[in-house]
């Protein structure tokens, strides 16, 4: 059997494979499924064996982090948050613990909890809060995961807050190399002295002190983003069923062909559930 014959049966429908190409059978989608299992498989074991190797590409930063936080409360009518280099610290430390004891929680397994961080620099509060996220790609999606999440969501427009600081670290979590980032919330205990001014509004600044940026984590190879190379598969077994569909169609149309095969019902459900897969197949992690 000749190259081009042997082709013309994986592709088109012809009455040698029953009038469906070899590449719309049963046996061609189990392997595909068991392709796109056997790489998730190979992931994880990346992240055992050479940790640092899979990562995910940031172009978070603080003050973009700061600056949409804002940017969300005064949609909501709420004053902005004073940014504050000491919560900044305590975020930053957390974010660092979490590297440090490769942990992803409110509380390490130590026991330390989100306000151990607060007062080990020394920030004395009324009320503080802390929001997490790790493996996003840029500050948008992360906020628009926070925002859709009640309760981070109150904690960015919980009109008590009065200062923010803002970490953003990369680093090494569980075998992958990823950014975190982590929100401090909090209102001074002590309240600012009042002056004697009489206006009746005071306008908080954007920016009350210079934010710092994140150094960039120089990393000596390139690293493979997992949820790039999932997705990427999911579009190749998308687009490759899709297009056999369509030749299957046009050339069972053309010829008027009846054949004993089953429709392709299957074929679409398999369709629908890969591209359910690619829509919902979000970046990041949010607590």
């Amino acid at each position: 059997m000749s190259l081009k014959h042997r082709l013309h049966l994986l592709f088109l429908p012809h009455e040698k494979n029953n009038h469906r190409a070899f590449l719309l059978q049963p046996s061609f989608l189990a392997i595909l499924i068991a392709f796109y299992l056997l790489n998730q498989s190979i992931l994880r074991s990346l992240a055992t064996i050479k940790p640092g190797v899979l990562g995910y590409s940031s172009e978070i930063t603080i003050a973009k982090v700061y600056q949409a936080t804002n940017a969300e409360r005064r949609a909501a009518g709420l004053p902005a948050l004073k940014y504050s280099s000491t919560l900044t610290q305590s975020a930053t430390a957390k974010a660092d613990d979490m590297f440090a004891h490769n942990y992803w929680a409110h509380n390490s397994p130590q026991g330390k909890t989100p306000w151990d961080f607060f007062r080990s620099v020394g920030y004395q509060y009324s009320i503080a809060g802390e929001n997490l996220a790790k493996d996003f790609y840029d500050t948008d999606s992360m906020m628009k995961a926070w925002m859709n999440s009640p309760t981070h969501k109150a904690n960015i427009l919980n009109a008590k807050y009065q200062e923010i600081g803002i970490g953003v670290v990369n680093g090494t979590l569980n075998g992958i190399e990823t950014t975190l980032v982590v929100q401090h919330f909090g209102t001074p205990l002590v309240a600012p002295v009042a002056t004697k001014d009489n206006s009746s509004k005071v306008e908080i600044p954007d920016i009350a002190a210079p934010i710092p940026e994140p150094e960039v984590l120089a990393s000596a190879a390139p690293v493979i983003n997992p949820t790039s190379v999932s997705k990427v598969l999911g579009a190749i077994m998308f687009s490759i069923i899709l297009l056999l569909l369509i030749i299957d169609a046009v050339v069972t149309l053309k010829n008027k062909t009846h054949r004993v095969a089953g429709s392709n019902a299957g074929h679409i459900s398999f369709l629908i559930i890969i591209f359910i897969l690619l829509l919902f197949s979000q970046q990041g992690r949010i607590f």
